[in-house]
């Protein structure tokens, strides 16, 4: 599941959580009577769902711009900061999730040592089989990117949906899709939920996604769309190494 995906699930628990309980004060106002009760508790709604809308929008903004910073060292901060407030709040494998998302940045910028670093941070062996196939799609990724092996990184893309579809709480990511794509795997529907995915604001996920289907549009022979796909992708990251070699 991508981060934005999961920002909106998290959004959408929390929203439903707090319009239950607003509805269940508005029936108890109706069953006595108070009807002035609900246009105030309809304004509380529209007003915080638009709390919860810009937070989010915020935070794309603010990923947005680390990544047109130089290199990675901002955005592998904000990750960072993020963990410390996520064991403050005891959240589980938040370890992990950063380092995912740690080593992406750096991939995206070129930094292939620093991104495998940034996943030799965790102990693996401890994480369940979700998180240790995510690790084994982003090492395919970097495969990819650094070295142009699509062997390579099929085999491990192979052994992380084993492990994540052996895990109860498991879903293929994005990722899988996209070294798929990029070796040249990918059927019809992995090229349009990439292709969905691509479009969906900055940062280095919609650019991998762009770049995989840069690469799926040239073996096809479409150059016009695959330079599309390109510069989509340095939109999205417009420092992402694989693009400016």
């Amino acid at each position: 599941m991508s981060s934005n995906t999961k920002q909106f699930v998290l959004i959408g628990v929390a929203a439903g959580l707090f319009a239950s309980i607003l509805l269940t004060g508005v029936l108890g106002n109706v069953v006595h009577g108070n009807y002035l009760a609900i246009p105030l508790v309809g304004c509380i709604l529209v007003l915080a769902f638009g709390v919860m809308w810009l937070g989010v929008w915020l935070n794309r903004q603010r990923i947005q711009l680390m990544f047109r910073k130089p290199t990675p060292d901002m955005i592998i901060e904000h990750y960072n900061t993020a963990l410390l407030q996520a064991r403050a709040r005891k959240i589980p494998h938040a370890e992990a999730a950063t380092a995912h998302l740690s080593a992406l940045a750096a991939a995206v910028y070129g930094q292939y040592d620093r991104a495998r670093a940034e996943l030799g941070k965790v102990n693996w062996a401890q994480e369940p089989p979700m998180y240790r196939g995510h690790r084994l799609h982003m090492l395919a990724l970097i495969a990819l990117l650094e070295k142009q092996d699509a062997e390579g990184a099929l085999r491990m893309a192979a052994e992380a949906r084993a492990l994540e579809q052996s895990d109860r709480a498991g879903a293929l990511p994005i990722l899988d899709g996209v070294i798929r794509v990029a070796a040249g795997e990918g059927d019809a529907e992995t090229v349009n939920r990439i292709q969905k995915a691509a479009a969906r604001g900055s940062g280095g996920m919609p650019a991998v996604c762009a770049w995989a289907l840069s690469l799926y549009c040239e073996r096809n022979g479409q150059a016009t769309e695959a330079a599309a796909y390109r510069e989509r992708a340095l939109e999205a990251a417009p420092h992402f190494a694989a693009l400016k070699a």
